[in-house]
This record gives C-alpha cells, structure tokens and sequence, in this order.
C-alpha cells in the first residue's frame, strides 16, 4: 500500500519537494544570474512565504511556496534606485504584514535616499523620501516591531553618516546620536560599531551599547586587530555576535560587557564574514569561503553556543564570479535560506526521512494560522490525504458565516490560503475545516 501512496505522491507533488533533498538546494532567481538580478537580505515568516530585497529596484522577491517559484514584486517601477545587497542592511520585515527597505535613488554612492514600507504583507506599499541631499546614500534599517526603527544615511562626498528614528512605522523620522552600523533587540536596547579611517576599515574598531534607543551609548569593547567588522546579530539582550574580515569573529554572553574572540569556528582567515545568524542563543551559522578555484561559499553551523562548529557546504561556487554569501535566514533548525553575490538563491533542507513524510501526508490536518492574533490578514495551512471535495469555513464568535475560503474538490497534498479581514471589526473568529467524514475547527484573533 505505501508503494502504491509513494506513486501517487510522485505524480502530485514535485521531487524536490516530497524528498526535500538534505543539505543546501540551489533556487531559481526569475531575474537570472548577474549584477541586475543582484540580492539582499532574505527573511520568511512562515515555511512557505518569503522575500529577499532586490538591489536593482524598489521591490523584492516573493515567494508562497517556500522559494519553489520567485516573483519580483516592484512597487514603484518609475523609480530608479540601488538598495545595498552587500552587507545585506537594506531591509527588514516584522511577522507576516510589516516590511521596510531603504535604497539610494540613482546608484549606491548618491541621489538621495527613499524608504519604502508595506503594512498589509506587500498588497499595498508608501514611498517616503528621508533625504534629499544628492551626495546621500541608504545604509540600513531595522526594526524591532511595526513602530520602533532606526535607518543610516552615509555621505560618500564628505563622510558624514546622519542617523534617524521612527516610532511610529517610517511615518516621520527624527536625528538620533547613532556612532555606526547597528543591531536593536528591543524600542531601548542596541549595539553599534565603527572604525577608524577611510569608510571604518581601519584598528582600532569600537563596540558600543545603548539603553535608550540611541540617545546616550557608552563603549564597551575596543578591537585593535586587523579585519573590518561586518556584521552583527544578537539572540537576547546577553547572547550576541561579531563578524568581520580575516575570518574575525566575536561573541559576548552578557550583553556586551565582556566580549570573546571566537577561533575554533573553522572559517577561513583569508576570506571575510560578511553575515551571521542565530536562530537561539545556541544554535547558530556564520558563512565564509573556500581557497580552492571554484571560491567555494561555506557555513559553520552551531548547536552548543559556539563550542563545537560543523561545515555546510553551499551550492554557490564558481571559478568565474565572486561567490560571497549575503544573508542567511532560518525559520527553524531544519529549513533556511541564503543569498549569495549575482543574485544567487539556496535553501536548506534538514534530514528528512521519506517514511516519514509519507506518513504525515496519510491523514488530514488544520494547522493553527499564521500569524495569530494578526492584523489584517493571516495564513491558513490544511493538508488532505487523498481527492476530496474540501470547504473551509470562517465564522464569528455567534457562528455566522462570514467568509468561505475553499469550496471545491482537491487532490491530495498540502494547501496554505491567505484570510484578509480588512473589513471585520477585531474580535475572536473560528475557521473549519471540512472534507468527507473529517471535520475541525480552530480559532483565531483579530486585533484592531
């Protein structure tokens, strides 16, 4: 009988995603290969829907099918901007609904700079202009929820960096005291580094700590070594990392109060850090780069904090380009993604065992929505085992009808339907799952 499951499923669902292959996967950017196709930052806020910020426009690509298939999402074509790929700053998203990206009309090294920002997971998106100065260009942006970000604005012609705060969404923005590229966990707590010489290249490189959200910093660590800082990522307010050039790599586990060269990671002293990610304080990746022909793009992935490091190889190598990896994003420790130099996509497949995903696929589910509580919309995943004729009903607290979102017969396989309540008041709603003798209702929370 599995055999003959195993079959069916071949014909239903593509190969690679039934045996979800172990290791790195290499997707298909729709822009191709090259410095027009060129990426930034990566993130998802399920298993299945992501974005990656374009360099070469004000959009991004968009995925629902866990990067199976990429579309370019391009909100202001008329505008003619670069967003940075490398380091990857450019943008930042909070849960399902809320993304920002800032870009640099014209080209990297001026025209002025423009943040654009969706509220509603990219149906609709506003344009605002932060700077008008043609020597300026866009740096970075983060932020920590849908209200509290910081951006950098750096003049290239004099060297100045301007640093602005918003508080509520990139509506407005206001001059905070910023000292270099910067990491928040929280509306008050931060990090920041710089360097001495041209563009911060040069020893000695301060780490700085704020608790007001940018207003005072005090400084925390001075690094007299060679080797550019890169990147940072913090887990918690203790748990915290450094990367940079000549495979320099720090870690703090108290806030930044002291701070620990980290040697054992297995990275390349001749090559740089450009990004690293954690997705608890234990578990955590740092990409690096081969020595050999082809430059061959590397992580070191940890599971014990930092102890103990194993290799993941990339499939990302080529003699004829520059192989570097830009953003790494996890979602859990069996499925991530990377973005390497002209453009280049992969995700991470974790061991999966066949039997096992045959087995799970032998039955049906509702899964919980995601996010939840939401505002305005949220995604719903169901799974059917075999052709069924599925309904999948949303009610209110009084069991009143008030939205059907599936009504017709389905293959077997695994479904995910986007609910938007733009024009429901808040409150709790229920959705069922209905399909032959199966039957299940979950509940959910609007908040308005």
């Amino acid at each position: 009988m599995k055999n003959i499951l195993l079959v069916i499923l071949l014909m239903v669902f593509p190969c690679n995603s039934l045996f979800a292959q172990t290791g790195w996967v290499s997707q298909t950017n729709p822009l191709g290969l090259g410095e027009i196709a060129m990426l930034g930052k990566v993130y998802f806020s399920s298993q299945n829907e992501g974005w990656i910020s374009h360099s070469g426009s004000s959009g991004f690509l968009h995925t629902t099918n866990g990067g199976l298939n990429w579309t370019l999402i391009n909100p202001f074509p008329e505008d003619t901007v670069f967003a940075l790929s490398d380091q990857s700053f450019s943008s930042c998203w909070i849960g399902q609904s809320h993304g920002w990206k800032i870009a640099t009309f014209g080209s990297l090294w001026a025209g002025g700079v423009v943040v654009y920002r969706t509220t509603n997971g990219g149906i609709n998106w506003l344009r605002n202009v932060i700077s008008t100065n043609p020597d300026d260009s866009g740096i970075e942006i983060q932020f920590v929820n849908v209200n509290n970000g910081w951006a950098l604005i750096y003049n290239f012609s004099s060297g100045v960096a301007t640093f602005l705060r918003t508080t509520d969404g990139g509506n407005s923005w206001a001059p905070f005291n910023g000292t270099g590229i910067f990491f928040f966990t929280d509306p008050y707590n931060g990090w920041s580094f710089y360097g001495s010489g041209q563009n911060g290249s040069d020893p000695p490189f301060k780490i700085l700590k704020t608790s007001d959200g940018g207003d005072n910093w005090t400084e925390q660590f001075t690094d007299n070594t060679p080797g550019q800082l890169s990147c940072f990522f913090f887990s918690d307010l203790n748990n915290g990392w450094v990367v940079g050039r000549n495979g320099k790599i720090l870690k703090t586990t108290n806030g930044g109060t002291t701070w620990t060269y980290v040697t054992n990671a297995g990275v390349n002293p001749a090559e740089d850090c450009k990004t690293v990610f954690f997705l608890t304080p234990l578990e955590g990746w740092i990409c690096s780069k081969m020595s050999d022909i082809q430059q061959t793009p590397y992580l070191q992935h940890t599971t014990d904090g930092g102890n103990t490091w194993e290799t993941q190889l990339s499939p990302f190598g080529d003699q004829n380009g520059s192989n570097a990896i830009f953003s790494i994003f996890f979602i859990d420790s069996q499925t991530g993604w990377i973005t390497g130099d002209l453009g280049r996509i992969a995700r991470y497949y974790g061991t999966t065992d066949v039997e096992e995903e045959i087995n799970s696929l032998n039955k049906f589910s509702l899964h919980q929505n995601y996010p939840n509580p939401f505002n305005p919309s949220t995604t719903i995943r169901y799974q059917v085992p075999d052709f069924s004729f599925v309904s999948l009903i949303v009610y209110d607290l009084l069991g009143n009808k008030i939205k059907t979102l599936v009504n017709e017969e389905k293959p077997a396989g695994k479904y995910e339907i986007e609910f938007n309540s733009v024009d429901l008041p808040g409150g709790v709603y229920f959705y069922q799952l209905n399909a032959g003798s199966y039957a299940e209702t979950k509940k959910m929370l609007l908040l308005k």
